[in-house]
């Protein structure tokens, strides 16, 4: 991994100039709520970026406290993920935040959601060769706590040439501009980390979007979207950088029942390292990285979990009372 982070050091110290999308692109997904790049990053910084992911991923980085998990798993006794994901791979490997891929797509971001868009995460994601599963349809707003207002995008990239073989990404043109629908954890499993949308959308108008390595697909929070099983002899990988809006604190939360009950192998783990140091190691990565999440956007997270904490004034969920 020392290499591949030696070579985005380097990368990052000759940025290209500032990556634009085009008014008719701009359109576009603002009508559809997605769109598809042929490139966003040079095939050197895809390189170092490949590297360092799939050391990640080799050591399984992050499993003891949550962030490298089974997506479509009820299980991880047995070691074998179908989808196998990780949550801030940031944390493990600083130096992707000093990528080509991140300058380009924060320009990108600051073009559709404002000058005052922030960086909010970054997960990695594999299908394995031939047994790599499905990535339901389903919306990101479905996974989120529904008490922070904001604009969001997802920014994903995949690490080599993507087709409706290996599992593209396929999206439902305009749910961008609807309610969060219906879901429920995958195949009724609430031990399954991953949900599924199961209304409010027809799959038989969903547009996939094969792409080369290095290219990107950008779709909203709202967006319906999916991909399918990797059949190919190869791994799918894929990087993917989440941006924000300026965030505000929601009056009345919208409930999120498939989330209740919800435990997953992976908030067991989460839960546990927190209880045993994990707080102070997370806390620590919080404040460092705090140039890139921004301090407003801290701020309104830190003002909604205390107002979820202390009444009278916490938010109420839709048709809750006292």
């Amino acid at each position: 991994m020392d290499v591949a982070i030696s070579k985005l050091e380097q990368i990052s110290d000759v940025y290209p100039s500032q990556f634009t999308l085009t008014p008719t692109q701009v359109a576009f997904f603002e009508q559809q709520g997605f769109l598809a790049l042929d490139r966003i990053t040079s095939a050197c910084d895809l390189t170092a970026i490949r590297e360092t992911l799939e050391t990640l991923f080799e050591s399984r980085s992050g499993f003891a406290e949550g962030a490298f998990f089974d997506f479509a798993g009820a299980r991880d006794e047995d070691g074998i993920f179908t989808l196998p994901q990780l949550l801030d791979p940031r944390s493990f490997a600083p130096s992707l935040m000093k990528s080509e891929f991140f300058h380009n797509a924060m320009a990108i971001a600051r073009q559709l959601l404002g000058p005052d868009a922030i960086f909010a995460a970054d997960h990695a994601l594999v299908k394995p060769a031939l047994i790599g599963g499905r990535t339901p349809w389903h919306q990101d707003d479905a996974f989120q706590d529904s008490g922070i207002i904001r604009d969001e995008i997802s920014i994903w990239m995949p690490l080599q040439n993507v087709d409706l073989v290996n599992g593209c990404m396929s999206f439902i043109p305009g749910t961008s501009k609807a309610e969060v629908q219906e879901h429920r954890s995958m195949n009724g499993d609430n031990r399954i980390h991953g949900l599924e949308c199961i209304s409010g959308f027809d799959p038989a108008t969903a547009v996939a979007c094969p792409i080369p390595a290095g290219g990107c697909t950008i779709h909203t929070s709202r967006t319906v979207h999916g991909a399918g099983p990797n059949r190919s002899p190869r791994p799918r990988f894929a990087y993917v950088l989440i941006f924000n809006g300026p965030p505000s604190v929601a009056l009345v939360s919208q409930p999120r029942p498939w989330l209740t009950g919800k435990v997953t192998p992976r908030m067991q783990r989460r839960r546990n390292w927190m209880r045993h140091g994990g707080m102070l190691i997370h806390s620590w990565r919080r404040l460092k990285q705090m140039r890139h999440i921004g301090f407003r956007e801290m701020s309104v997270r830190v003002l909604w979990k205390a107002r979820k904490l202390f009444g009278p004034n916490r938010p109420k969920s839709a048709g809750q009372t006292d």
